[in-house]
């Protein structure tokens, strides 16, 4: 997917244009990939988040010793 950074849902947004323009997408198939993405978004940013906040404790604790 293309990624647009910092901007929630800006991904699917960005992609609308090679999905219908490139691969033929109906209006319809575009809803629903934006949809999917909509719904699986929230659990790629909390692992994202909780992956971040596990990286900082490690390296807090190896810079302590």
């Amino acid at each position: 997917m293309i990624a647009a950074p910092g901007v929630p849902g800006g991904a699917a947004m960005a992609a609308l244009g090679p999905l219908a323009g490139v691969l033929g997408f109906s209006p319809e198939a575009q809803a629903l990939m934006i949809a999917l993405y909509i719904a699986m978004d929230s659990f790629g940013t909390a692992c994202n988040v909780t992956g971040d906040g596990a990286l900082t404790v490690i390296v807090d604790r190896l810079h302590r010793k």
